[in-house]
């Protein structure tokens, strides 16, 4: 069974993190969607101030009123290919870096959908609307998979066995419900201000698992032991509420600036933990099964934007965002964070707009290490690593009926961090398990030179990730 340390420091895991999400490093918060508007997703995702889209109610509240439309109603689709390589950095005995050995390298496909619907009505100056809109908020699908294979040569242009497979799955998202309302005013000709209220109830249900399995190869080979596999699962769900507050204003015919406001949320994270460690040798099985309650922290998030049509003899719109996320409101050792987010849409040949737009998001992860003090007691090591990722992005529509559109938006994004193995490798050492001297050399070749050693950050994986998106949407406005 887990020691009363090791309880202690599981539930401090627990409440430190969450799944990780399409990037299997991504913790805590999932993976953020950025803008559902499948045309301002082609601008960046800078879409505080938008008049045209219908999701756009889903970025700012007050853009309901800004659209002067009656009704609207779209359908929108995300699709994400991600790609994660891991590697380790290899050294010459001069410690001069020499490259990297991939080890890893997963893709994986994943989609989500969305709905957003208003109605709204002028009565001279005054306009007043109402919306609702469902999409995912925070996605956490994960899959990974990792060979672990032996040391034999590989000269002979095949495979070095493998002995052990590991993997982990998630599956999940938070969805966000949100009924919006907003309310507009002509103060001239050219000048409208509005105001909007988004309010959303939040609620996911989240899975996920990480196995150890050791092969039929690794198990044949010493078949008087037990080699244990491993299994942790977590299933939570995440429940609450969260408000938006937002102001659009139309200042003439070719500019506008807008803001929105989202404070701190407080939602209920209840859930369990079961972990197991198969028995072996003379040691019994290690499981336990925690249930937890406990807050989820969604930061505070202030975002200001403006959008400017150039006098150009093709319409072109600029629209830029800077948000301001608090990130401390979570936990002390995270940093604010400043996120940018800018694009171009530039009407060509029949009317048909060329979108293109950059955006630069932070990102932070949150890691514990077990380590020794100085007095060789053991502690717990908390580190923070910050990621900047960088988007660039494009997109166009097409009118396929009066009224109707399809917009299409599209996203390659890339980053690359350090991060800690996710399998250590100490829990390879068969001869943990089998009490002999050395590794087996049914397993490994030439045993007497594997020492297999979890390491830390004195020795972190490289890793290097893309992903390209697609996020198309069909809107109709009357």
């Amino acid at each position: 069974m887990l020691s009363n340390k090791s309880l202690l420091l599981l539930i401090l895991l627990i409440v430190a993190s969450a799944l990780s999400a399409w990037s299997v490093t991504d913790q805590y918060f999932g993976n953020r969607l950025s803008s559902l508007d499948a045309r301002i997703y082609g601008m960046g995702s800078a879409g505080t101030f938008n008049d045209r889209g219908v999701f756009g109610i889903a970025d700012n509240p007050a853009n309901l009123t800004l659209m002067k439309r009656n009704f609207g109603f779209a359908a929108n689709s995300f699709i994400d290919r991600n790609e994660d390589n891991r590697a380790v950095p290899f050294w010459s005995q001069f410690d001069y870096y020499l490259d990297d050995a991939v080890y890893s390298s997963n893709i994986r496909i994943y989609d989500n959908f969305a709905g957003s619907g208003f109605a709204a009505h002028r009565f001279n100056n005054l306009g007043l609307g109402l919306g609702l809109y469902h999409k995912p908020l925070m996605n956490f699908d994960a899959g990974y998979t990792e060979d672990v294979r032996n040391n034999r040569n590989t000269n002979d242009d095949v495979y070095a066995e493998r002995i052990a497979l590991n993997e982990i799955d998630g599956s999940g998202s938070v969805y966000k419900s949100s009924l919006v309302a907003s309310i507009g005013y002509k103060l001239g000709d050219y000048t409208d201000f509005n105001l909007g209220v988004d309010y959303a109830m939040l609620d996911g249900d989240i899975t996920r698992e990480k196995t150890i399995r050791w092969t039929d190869f690794a198990q044949n080979a010493i078949p008087t032991f037990h080699l244990p596999d491993l299994t942790q699962t977590e299933d939570y769900t995440i429940s609450g509420s969260q408000m938006k507050i937002g102001a659009s204003v139309q200042l003439n015919t070719r500019f506008g600036i807008a803001g929105t406001y989202t404070p701190k949320a407080t939602l209920e994270k209840e859930g369990t933990y079961y972990y197991k460690r198969d028995a072996y040798r003379n040691t019994l099985v290690d499981s336990t099964n925690v249930s937890f309650k406990e807050d989820y922290i969604m930061p505070t998030e202030v975002r200001f934007g403006f959008s400017y049509m150039p006098r150009n003899v093709m319409r072109t719109v600029f629209n830029m965002d800077v948000e301001y996320v608090m990130y401390s409101d979570v936990c002390d050792m995270y940093d604010d964070a400043v996120n940018i987010y800018a694009g171009v849409e530039h009407h060509v040949a029949n009317r048909i707009p060329f979108r293109i737009g950059f955006q630069a998001v932070n990102n932070q992860f949150f890691t514990t290490e077990a380590a020794v003090d100085i007095n060789n007691d053991p502690i717990t090591v908390y580190r923070v690593e910050k990621v900047l990722n960088p988007m660039i992005t494009a997109g166009s529509s097409v009118t396929l009926a009066k009224n109707v559109v399809l917009d299409l938006g599209f996203g390659y994004t890339w980053r690359e961090y350090e991060a800690i193995d996710m399998f250590g490798d100490a829990y390879y050492n068969d001869k943990t398990y089998t009490g002999a001297s050395t590794n087996s050399a049914a397993i490994w070749t030439n045993p007497q030179y594997v020492n297999l050693i979890t390491r830390g950050w004195e020795n972190p994986d490289n890793v290097r990730e893309n992903s390209i998106s697609l996020n198309a949407g069909i809107s109709v406005t009357w």
